[in-house]
This record gives C-alpha cells, sequence and structure tokens, in this order.
C-alpha cells in the first residue's frame, strides 16, 4: 500500500478531506522519525513496535567483482507487530 492509497481508504471510510487526512498521516510519520532520531522505541499499542538499532560493520564480498570489501555498520530499523496483529495475520494464511 503506498501512502495515497493509505489516504483514498481513510476518505473513504470517513467525512475527512484528503489535505487533512495527508498532514495527519504526514505528521504521524514525521514524529516516529523523531523520537527514532532520539533512540526512543516507539510503541504503539495493538499496532506494534518502531526501535532503532545498531547493525555492527562485516567484510562482505562484490558479486561483480568477487573482490572483498568492508561493510561499515550502520543503524537500522526493526518493526514488530504487536501480538494481537500476528495473530490475526496467521488466521489470514
Amino acid at each position: 500500500m503506498t501512502k495515497s492509497e493509505l489516504i483514498r481508504i481513510v476518505h473513504d471510510k470517513s467525512n475527512y478531506n484528503f489535505s487533512d487526512i495527508e498532514e495527519v498521516i504526514d505528521l504521524f510519520l514525521e514524529s516516529i522519525v523523531d523520537s527514532l532520531e532520539k533512540d526512543d522505541k516507539v510503541v504503539i499499542s495493538g499496532f506494534g513496535t518502531f526501535e532503532k538499532y545498531y547493525q555492527e560493520g562485516y567484510e562482505g564480498v562484490n558479486p561483480s567483482t568477487g573482490e572483498r570489501i568492508k561493510v561499515p555498520g550502520s543503524y537500522k530499523t526493526r518493526f514488530n507487530f504487536s501480538k494481537k496483529n500476528v495473530a490475526k495475520l496467521k488466521e489470514k494464511k
């Protein structure tokens, strides 16, 4: 699903206009990013948890040349569904 599709779904299920929905979604996503930048964990009850973590660097291989390269460590973001949503996803299989 794209952001535009999400806006359309919310619009179809509510009386809000497109620009208001887009503004709320933008503020919501911006708030998540801001919290992760501050190393805060973002827990949305009934939905899931976003958290930032550091992945150590490692030695890899360039698939085109076979040359060994060092891949530097970097910060990543992880998302885990809430138990409620995991159960819903398993039901749909």
